[in-house]
């Protein structure tokens, strides 16, 4: 449950402490997050505010959980999940998680690595072969085998630190232009009162679905097991998830304001993503928004690249039992496989879109049913012990399931 932080004398021991929260932040802060805030604050300005800070407040109950259930029970999520007696039910959530998270990641990572090459491309320009009509961008490539490099290499210590860096200077680049680009503060708060409706709604359904990841809650529960070894670092890792996530948000916020606040100045129809949005932004706030908006995308891309196929090794090793540790060969073989896959797609610059929307289909049946199954686990006391749901926290997850369970029903629809 989320306790009241008050600032004392040990933030500073807990900043020095923070790790898988990060991790989570970086996994959800991509490039699709970053576009769909670009678009989001550009189409509809300020209005859409108040759904950031919805999907952060669920995102730190659904982590909450995640991580709390990692740390008291020592298992990953997938391990809890198998040990359903239910053959059927079983063998469903098997084929459900192997769709969702390998399936989907593996078609996410194209587009993570695709806005890693973009933030990349601003300052070294693309690296092109044309054969006869067919274009290979050598630049995924690369950036392919340097995650694999990491992978292969690393440790979970150096994970976690790269990531922290990565995401607090994605952090700095972002706010500081949002902050230049002098927003109005009565529009800003005019943006917290909710409106939803049938022009804004697929925004409203992007905003939360890039927030709220499923594949996260999989990730926490192994890294917050092996991050935080005993229930007395249950308070450090409660305020290494709402502090992670916070910042989360307001990278997000800072990117809807930036695009929002520069409506007047720019050309809508020009603007596709981030990059063009800092291009446009050139002539008004300077060409440092352009480079400092580059590397953010490109911080967003390369963590987001590397969670994706990291979350995906730790969510199977509890349905193949294999270790859900670095050093694992199986464990780096199903990472290489996604990272692969990404590299194929956005180096021959195909577009998975249909991939893509099958693994939204699928995640946002799967995020309710997940929702669901994680409220139930953690109000069971032979698994929790001291540490089940008390009944407010069970209404705050029950709310968060409804409206998850609204917007699949409309993502259907959409789709």
């Amino acid at each position: 449950m989320l306790p009241i932080i008050s600032p004392n004398k040990d933030v500073i021991n807990k900043l020095k402490k923070l790790g898988p929260g990060i991790i989570i932040t970086s996994a959800f802060i991509g490039p699709g997050t970053v576009t769909i805030c670009t678009l989001a604050g550009i189409n509809y300005g300020y209005s859409l505010i108040w759904c950031i800070i919805f999907s952060i407040l669920a995102t730190c109950y659904l982590q909450e959980v995640s991580s709390r259930l990692g740390i008291i029970s020592r298992k990953g999520l997938s391990e809890v999940l198998i040990d359903i007696d239910n053959i059927f039910m079983r063998r469903v959530i098997i084929s459900i998680i192997f769709l969702s998270l390998f399936i989907g990641n593996a078609a996410y990572e194209s587009g993570n690595i695709s806005g890693t090459v973009m933030g990349l491309e601003t300052f070294i320009g693309s690296i092109e072969i044309t054969l006869s009509n067919f274009t290979i961008n050598f630049t995924p490539i690369v950036i392919g085998l340097f995650l694999a490099l990491i992978i292969g290499n690393g440790s979970y210590k150096f994970f976690e630190k790269a990531l922290i860096f990565l995401v607090f200077t994605m952090s700095f680049t972002f706010v500081l232009v949002a902050i230049t680009s002098t927003p109005s503060i009565n529009d800003l708060m005019g943006g917290l009162k909710p409106n939803v409706n049938e022009t804004n709604f697929i925004y409203v359904v992007g905003l939360i679905g890039t927030t709220v990841v499923p594949y996260n809650l999989f990730l926490h529960s192994y890294v917050a097991k092996k991050r935080w070894t005993s229930e007395k670092d249950y308070k450090s890792s409660v305020f290494d998830t709402v502090f992670s996530i916070l910042i989360g948000g307001i990278i997000s916020l800072s990117i809807i304001i930036t695009a929002a606040a520069s409506q007047i100045s720019i050309n809508q129809d020009e603007i596709k993503n981030a990059v063009d949005l800092g291009n446009q932004l050139s002539p008004t706030l300077g060409s440092f928004s352009k480079y400092f908006i580059s590397i953010g995308l490109f911080c967003a891309g390369i963590t987001s690249s590397i969670t994706a196929p990291i979350a995906t090794s730790y969510a199977l090793s509890g349905i193949f039992n294999y270790k859900a540790e670095w050093n694992d060969k199986i464990f780096k073989r199903v990472a290489y496989i996604v990272i692969s896959i990404g590299v194929i797609f956005s180096s021959v610059n195909y577009n998975p879109i249909l991939v893509i929307k099958l693994a939204q289909f699928v995640n946002g049946l799967f995020l309710p049913f997940i929702a669901i199954f994680l409220i139930w686990s953690v109000n069971k006391r032979n698994i929790m012990g001291k540490y089940v749901n008390s009944k407010f926290y069970n209404l705050l997850g029950i709310l968060i399931v409804i409206v998850s369970l609204v917007i699949s029903y409309r993502s259907l629809i959409l789709l």
